[in-house]
């Protein structure tokens, strides 16, 4: 997402005291991606791990429920995973996610990118604060659910 315009995204990262092959699964595997993508209320997360697949979010609580639709753009094994999501409600059209695994012996980094380019220009900031503190709080659980899991 080099391309992309960081004033319209922002990103995220955590180093996880794990090898990059046990942190993988949790990017790879909807289930375990469910548990610390954009936590509760309640979200789940269906998508087959390669180029291309169709990639769906499912959120629900007390007062609202929606279904965001997308597509994997990038796959690169025990690396990079990319999504492309189209959004219908709040913010429309859609914005890019990354999550990239950089090795560094026994730890892993693990950064989101998440930019708002395609969404409408006078959405972009609410969108940028909207989601920048929802990463920090899902980093720590994809921290705490490696370190319990696995």
């Amino acid at each position: 997402m080099a391309d992309k315009n960081p004033e319209w995204g922002f990103d995220r990262s955590l180093v996880v005291k794990a090898p990059a092959a046990q942190v993988w699964p949790h990017v790879a595997d909807p289930i375990r991606l469910s548990r610390w993508w954009c936590p509760p209320p309640t979200v789940q997360i269906d998508f087959e791990p390669r180029v291309g697949s169709p990639y769906e979010e499912h959120y629900s609580d007390h007062s609202y429920e929606y279904v965001l639709t997308g597509e994997i753009t990038v796959f690169e094994e025990r690396r990079c995973m990319r999504i492309l999501r189209r959004t219908n409600g709040r913010f429309g059209r859609s914005d890019h996610v990354e999550i990239t695994l950089q090795a560094h012996g026994e730890d892993t980094r693990v950064t989101i990118v998440h930019c708002f380019d395609d969404i409408p220009t006078e959405r972009r900031g609410e969108a940028r604060d909207f989601f920048a503190d929802g990463w920090d709080f899902s980093l720590e659980l994809l921290r705490r659910n490696i370190l319990r899991t696995d």
